[in-house]
This record gives structure tokens, sequence and C-alpha cells, in this order.
């Protein structure tokens, strides 16, 4: 006599896996915006910290040199005429290649004097590039 249980084949069942597909989809639709904002702030505070040290770069260059640099790239090297300037300010000097921080997104932060203002200068970063108007300034 044979026996039928050896040719039974243990798994799931169609129904089964399209549950558990289902299932995962819906998690996937409600924790995925919270997991992907979480990567956002980081990358949000990564670009503000930096905005920081950029800042204080500009506020020591002002201390060594009387006047805030015509240009972010004068934190790295000693502009024409500058006198008693003892940078470099800004980048890594670890390195070996002295590079101007970039934001969280590694774009470009934006540097402008303003003169008359205060302090007289903008310093900011563009933000996310996938967001309209999402300036991150720093701190006055």
């Amino acid at each position: 006599m044979i026996s039928n249980q050896n040719t039974l084949q243990r798994g799931f069942s169609f129904i089964e896996m399209m549950f558990v597909l289902v299932l995962m989809g819906i998690l996937m639709t409600m924790v995925g915006p919270r997991v992907m904002g979480l990567l956002g702030r980081g990358k949000t505070t990564t670009t503000k910290n930096t905005l920081k040290v950029t800042q204080q770069g500009l506020k020591q260059y002002k201390m060594d040199c009387g006047k805030y640099p015509e240009r972010l790239e004068d934190l790295l090297k000693k502009p024409e005429g500058a006198s008693n300037w003892q940078g470099p300010y800004a980048g890594n000097e670890d390195s070996g290649v002295l590079e101007l921080p970039k934001d969280g997104w590694d774009n470009d932060l934006v540097y402008k004097l303003t003169p008359g203002a205060n302090p007289p200068y903008e310093l900011y970063s563009n933000g996310d590039p996938e967001k309209e108007e999402d300036r991150i300034y720093a701190s006055k």
C-alpha cells in the first residue's frame, strides 16, 4: 500500500502569500514617509552645523583681517592684500585637500556681502533641491 503523505508538498498557498504582500504594502505606506522624513531632517541638521562652522570661520577671518571676506574662497587661500591672514578658516586640513564645506545635499553654500546689514553678509544653503524655496540660513 502506497501512502499519499509523501506526495503532498509543504508551503504557502497563493492566498496566504497575497495576504502577506498586502500587509507588507500597508506597513510600507505607513512607515515609509516617516523614514524619509528622518533622512531629510538629518541633512537639514548637517547643513545647519556646516553653516555654524562656516560662520565661525567668517568671524575669525574678520578678527584677523579687519573685514569680512569678499568670497568664501578667501577662507581657504590668502587673498591679495589681506594682512594678518592666519587661515585657512574653513575646510578639512587633515585630508590634505582644502575644499569649501558643502551642505547636506552636497551643494555649495551661498555667501553674499551686504554692506550696512547686520551682519554684513548672507550665508545660506538652498536646501533640498527637490523642494522649492527651502533655504536654510545661518543664524544671525
